[in-house]
């Protein structure tokens, strides 16, 4: 087979045998790849600084029927001072738990690599005023992306567009008073639904700038993250991390 030349971040990695490691990368090109990266755990191996998590790196690999093999393997960016600092990194390790869970192998979006290399960037630089506001930012996009984004401009029951003040995770988005509430529905504010709304259509970078009502952007993560939960069928262990440690 060919050789496959692809940007790439990795987005989970773990053990193999004596001196390898098992990587989960999305790349560019090909999507969602499994790979093995053969004696990165040996000190002063070359791959090994290209092939750790939260790395993007240009990666050559021979595809393969359960294992793509990797070739070569070097660093565009490595996010050093995630690593630095626990909270951002279990952030950081939050989004690509969404990518993982989001996609199966061969698929992929270009679109959403780059959107979340650059919220590492803003994250492990320090550069955003609100770092929850780009997970909240990120939560949204990628789930609209997937075809499952929550409905925030008017009422999921009856369509209404005054009124809303709740948000329905089983019924995927906003609901007025006249339409219930159930077990698996929060009040939501006005200004929340309207962050939102903004955090949806917003660039990254001005995302970053812009000061964001701590306590809003909290409870919007949340609300997205159980929304996320509830949609996939799993938990997110990073965000659970997360939200023992910040308690």
């Amino acid at each position: 087979m060919a050789l496959v030349k692809t940007k790439a971040l990795v987005i989970r990695e773990q053990p193999f045998q004596d001196q390898d490691k098992i990587l989960t990368l999305f790349t560019e090109k090909e999507g969602k790849q499994r790979a093995i990266a053969k004696g990165v755990r040996r000190k002063k191996n070359s791959l090994s600084v290209a092939t750790q998590l939260f790395a993007l790196s240009r990666i050559v690999y021979y595809p393969g029927k359960n294992f793509a093999q990797i070739n070569e393997a070097s660093l565009i960016q490595a996010f050093y001072p995630l690593r630095q600092n626990v909270g951002k990194m279990a952030l950081a390790s939050y989004l690509l738990e969404l990518i993982d869970g989001f996609y199966d192998v061969y698929q992929g979006d270009e679109a959403i690599l780059k959107v979340v290399t650059h919220i590492l960037y803003y994250l492990s630089e320090n550069k955003a005023q609100n770092d929850e506001a780009l997970i909240a930012a990120f939560q949204l996009k990628l789930s609209g992306v997937q075809g499952i984004g929550p409905v925030l401009d008017r009422c999921v029951g009856c369509n209404a567009t005054k009124g809303i003040n709740a948000f329905s995770i089983k019924e995927g988005g906003v609901i007025c008073g006249q339409c219930g509430i159930d077990t698996e529905t929060v009040v939501l504010s006005e200004s929340e639904r309207q962050v939102m709304l903004r955090l949806l259509v917003s660039p990254v970078k001005e995302i970053c700038v812009y000061t964001w009502n701590p306590e809003e952007i909290h409870r919007i993560v949340g609300r997205m993250n159980a929304y996320i939960v509830h949609a996939l069928g799993r938990r997110m262990k990073s965000y659970d991390f997360y939200r023992q440690m910040i308690q």
